[in-house]
C-alpha cells in the first residue's frame, strides 16, 4: 500500500487497528478508500487472516462495492467477511437458529407476506381491515423490533386503550403464527440474533473470536437494535472501528439514532477519534458554504470540512414566480450549459419531496429532453396518481370497467372480491357495464353491500353530471378527492408515506390548473389522453444520456458535476412537517448539507415566490438555509433582499397544510387554547385523529402533545397548528 495514496489523517485511520476507533468521515473525504485500505493493512501488513475481519454496511450495493475494492487491493483469494446487517444476521441464524426453535430452512417474509399474514389474523379476529390496516400494523411491528422490543415487551408498554390492546394482541398472534410456520420477517433477523447472543453467551463468544476486527460503515444510520448487535460482537476484543458522519444523519424517520455516533466516545472512553475533514470532490466555494450551513446545528461533533480544490464558481440563487417557471428556468440553464461539452448525465436536479418532480417531468417531456427519476416512480406511475386517473377515466368514459375495478374499493368501502366477482359475472352475462351493475339488485349480493354499491353508483352519477356541465377539470378533480373520501383516507392514515401521496395528488390538481391556463377550452378527456400518450411513449424509450431527477434523500452517497437544488422555500425545504421541533430542523439542515455536498463543480439553487395547494395560490418565504450561506459565496436575483429579510422564528404551519380548513370545522386558534384539554380527541389535517396527552404553556405559547394511533406522538404550538375538536 503506497503511503502517497493517503493523506495524514487517512493513514492514521488505516494503521490504528487496536481498540475502538471512530472515523468521522466528512462528505467526499474518501471513507470507502480508508475502510478498504484498513482491511488491506490488517491482512497484508499485520498478518490478520481475512476470515477474522468483519465489515458491515447497510446496502447490498455498498457491500459489493467494498468487496470489489478489496479484491483490487488483495486479489481474489483473500476476502474478508463483508455483509449488510440483515445478511450477517441471516448467516448467523441459519447456523444457530435451532437454539431459538427455528428450523434451518426457515422462510424470510418480505413486506407483502408480512401484510398477508397480518390480514389473515385480522380476519380471524373479525377486525375491519379498513380501520385496522395491515400495512400500519407491519410498520408498528418493524419499529418495535428496531427499537429492541419483542411482542411481549410491546404488549406490556402499550395497553392504555382498546386500540393499543388490539395492536398488542395481533402482534403476539403474528409472532406465534410465524413461529408455527418456521418463518421470520426482516425485523426478526437482527432482533433474534441479539436475543440469541444474550441467551447463549458461548455462541456469542464463538462469533466474537471469529471476527476479532469489526468495521461498521455509515454508523450514523444505525438504529437501536443494530447498535446492540455491534456492541455484543465487539465487547470481547474491542477492536471496533466505526465510520460515519453525524452531519449526514438523515434517516431518523427510518429509526436511525444519531446519538449512537455522537456518544461513541462515552461508550468507549478509550476510543481514538480520527477526523477526515478534507474533501476531494467539490470546489472551495461549495465546501465553505456547506460547512457554514451545518455549523448552525448544535447536535454535532466539532469538525470543519475543507478542500484544496479550486475556488470554483459562486453559487447562483434564482427566484421564480412559481414551480412551472422554476422548472422551465432550470431546463433552459441546463440546455445552455450543455453546449459547453457537458452531457445530460452531468446534470442532476434535486428536490425535497417526490411531488416536486411533476413540474420538471412535464417541461422535459414538452421539450423532448431525456430524463430519468432515480430511486422512485415517474409522476404518472405513482399509485395514488393512477388511482385518481382511474376515477376520472370512469367519469369521462362510464363503460371503462377496467378503471372502475381499480378503484371500486379504493379507499376501502367494504366491497370484497366475492362481490366484485358477482358484479363482473352479471356484467358479462347481461352485456352491460360494471358501473350500471352497481345499481342493479343482484341476488347473490347481500343487502348491506348492495347499499354500498348503490352509494358508489350515485357518487359517480353526480361526478358525470358535473362533468357534463363543463365544470373545470381541476374543480371536478378536487371534488372527486373530497367526495370519494380518498383525501380523508390518506390524511387519517397519518404517515410520512401517506402525506407524500397527498402531495402528489395536490400536484395532479396543480397540473390540471396549468393545463386549463394554457388551453382556452380545457377538456378532461384531452388531458387524460395526453397522459396515456406520455406514459406509453416513455415505456418504449431506451435512454443512453439523460438528466437525473431525484429527492435529496436518494442523492445520499452520489455526486454530480452540476447540481440544481430546487424548491428552497420555507415549508418545502425545510419541510413544514419538520418545523415543530429543533431536532427535526437540524435533520433538515443535515439534509441540505447532503444536497450541497453532492455537487462537484457547479451548484445552482432556486425557489418559487408562490405555490399552489389544491389550486389555492400561497406566498412562500425563502428557506432559512439560504440565509445561513456565506453572502460572499452566492450571486443571483435580489440577493441583498434575501439577506436583508428576517424570517419568522417559526413559520405558520397551517399555511402549508395540503387543504385549507373548511368553514364548518371547529378549529382552535391562538386565542382559544382553553378549549383544548388533556384527554379530548382532536383531528390534525395531516396526522388525522389523535388524543391530547399533554398540555403546557399559556396564550400564544400553548403547546400540546397529541398521540396518533398506538405509536406516534407529536408536539404542536397551538398558535400555528389548526386542530379540530372531535369529542
Amino acid at each position: 500500500m503506497a503511503q502517497s495514496q493517503l493523506n495524514a489523517e487517512q493513514e492514521k485511520a488505516v494503521i490504528s487497528i487496536a481498540g475502538p476507533v471512530l472515523i468521522l468521515a466528512g462528505a467526499g473525504s474518501g471513507k470507502t478508500r480508508v475502510i478498504t485500505h484498513r482491511i488491506s493493512h490488517l491482512i497484508q501488513n499485520i498478518g490478520i487472516r481475512a476470515s477474522r475481519i468483519l465489515a458491515v454496511t447497510f446496502t447490498n450495493k455498498a457491500a459489493e462495492e467494498m468487496r470489489e475494492r478489496c479484491r483490487h487491493l488483495l486479489g481474489a483469494n483473500e476476502e474478508p467477511f463483508i455483509k449488510t446487517f440483515h445478511s450477517l444476521c441471516l448467516y448467523i441464524l441459519r447456523r444457530e437458529g435451532k437454539h431459538l426453535g427455528l428450523g434451518s430452512h426457515f422462510t424470510v417474509y418480505d413486506s407483502e407476506m408480512q401484510e398477508s399474514l397480518i390480514k389473515e389474523i385480522l380476519k380471524r379476529r373479525e377486525l375491519d381491515t379498513k380501520e385496522f390496516k395491515p400495512s400500519h400494523f407491519a410498520n408498528l411491528f418493524s419499529k418495535a423490533k428496531d427499537s429492541f422490543q419483542t411482542a411481549e415487551d410491546y404488549a406490556k408498554k402499550n395497553d392504555k386503550d382498546e386500540y393499543e390492546s388490539i395492536v398488542s394482541q395481533v402482534f403476539l398472534e403474528y409472532e406465534k403464527t410465524k413461529a408455527d410456520r418456521n418463518a421470520v420477517d426482516f425485523g426478526d433477523l437482527i432482533l433474534q440474533c441479539v436475543l440469541l447472543f444474550r441467551k447463549f453467551p458461548l455462541i456469542l463468544e464463538r462469533y466474537q473470536d471469529q471476527w476479532q476486527y469489526i468495521m461498521v460503515d455509515e454508523y450514523q444510520d444505525t438504529n437501536k437494535i443494530q447498535y446492540h448487535l455491534i456492541q455484543l460482537l465487539a465487547q470481547k476484543h474491542k477492536n471496533l472501528c466505526v465510520v460515519g458522519d453525524d452531519d449526514q444523519s438523515i434517516y431518523s424517520w427510518r429509526g436511525a439514532d444519531i446519538s449512537n455516533i455522537l456518544n461513541f466516545h462515552k461508550d468507549y472512553p478509550e476510543a481514538l477519534i480520527v477526523k477526515l475533514e478534507e474533501n476531494y470532490r467539490s470546489t472551495q466555494t461549495i465546501i465553505q458554504t456547506a460547512a457554514k450551513i451545518i455549523s448552525n446545528n448544535k447536535q454535532r461533533t466539532n469538525k470543519t470540512l475543507f478542500t484544496n480544490n479550486e475556488i470554483g464558481d459562486k453559487i447562483r440563487i434564482t427566484s421564480f414566480q412559481n414551480e412551472t417557471e422554476e422548472a422551465a428556468g432550470i431546463l433552459n440553464k441546463i440546455l445552455s450549459l450543455k453546449k459547453s461539452q457537458n452531457k445530460f448525465s452531468d446534470f442532476a436536479i434535486f428536490y425535497r419531496t417526490n411531488s416536486q418532480s411533476r413540474a420538471f417531468e412535464e417541461i422535459f417531456r414538452k421539450k423532448g429532453i431525456p430524463y430519468k427519476i432515480f430511486g422512485g416512480f415517474r409522476f404518472f406511475d405513482r399509485k395514488e396518481v393512477k388511482d385518481l386517473i382511474a376515477y376520472l377515466s370512469v367519469i369521462v368514459n362510464p363503460i371503462d370497467s377496467t378503471s372502475l375495478l381499480r378503484i371500486i374499493n379504493t379507499p376501502p368501502r367494504g366491497i370484497g372480491d366475492t362481490t366484485i366477482n358477482h358484479l363482473q359475472n352479471h356484467s358479462i352475462e347481461n352485456g352491460i357495464s360494471l358501473l350500471e351493475c352497481l345499481k342493479i339488485s343482484i341476488p347473490e349480493i347481500k343487502r348491506g353491500t348492495a347499499k354500498k354499491l348503490l352509494d358508489l353508483s350515485k357518487m359517480f352519477e353526480h361526478f358525470i353530471s358535473e362533468h357534463e356541465k363543463k365544470i373545470l377539470p381541476s374543480e371536478l378533480t378536487y371534488e372527486v378527492l373530497e367526495r370519494s373520501g380518498y383525501r380523508e383516507y390518506l390524511e387519517n392514515e397519518g404517515t410520512e408515506e401517506s402525506f407524500s401521496r397527498l402531495e402528489n395528488l395536490n400536484e395532479f390538481v396543480n397540473a390540471l390548473r396549468d393545463f386549463e391556463e394554457s388551453n382556452e377550452e380545457a377538456r378532461l378527456e384531452e388531458y387524460l389522453a395526453n397522459i396515456s400518450l406520455i406514459t406509453s411513449e416513455e415505456d418504449t424509450k431506451e435512454l443512453a444520456d439523460y438528466v437525473i431527477l431525484m429527492t435529496v434523500h436518494n442523492a445520499k452517497g452520489l455526486e454530480f458535476k452540476n447540481v440544481f437544488l430546487s424548491g428552497m422555500e420555507e415549508g418545502t425545504f425545510p419541510h413544514f412537517l419538520a418545523s415543530e421541533r429543533d431536532e427535526d430542523i437540524e435533520e433538515e439542515r443535515r439534509l441540505c448539507y447532503v444536497a450541497v455536498t453532492r455537487a462537484r463543480e457547479r451548484l445552482e439553487i432556486s425557489l418559487s415566490r408562490f405555490t399552489r395547494k389544491f389550486g389555492e395560490v400561497e406566498a412562500r418565504f425563502p428557506s432559512r438555509f439560504l440565509q445561513e450561506m456565506p453572502k460572499e459565496n452566492v450571486i443571483g436575483d435580489h440577493i441583498e433582499l434575501l439577506y436583508g429579510q428576517r424570517l419568522p422564528e417559526s413559520m405558520p404551519k397551517a399555511k402549508y397544510a395540503p387543504v385549507q380548513m373548511s368553514k364548518e370545522e371547529s378549529t382552535i386558534s391562538a386565542s382559544e387554547p382553553q378549549k383544548i384539554k388533556v384527554g379530548i380527541q382532536v383531528k390534525h389535517k395531516v396526522y388525522g385523529l389523535g388524543k391530547v396527552v399533554e398540555k403546557s404553556g399559556t396564550g400564544d405559547n400553548t403547546k400540546v402533545t397529541v398521540r396518533f394511533g398506538a405509536h406516534v406522538e407529536k408536539k404542536f404550538l397551538l398558535a400555528y397548528t389548526p386542530l379540530e375538536i372531535v369529542s
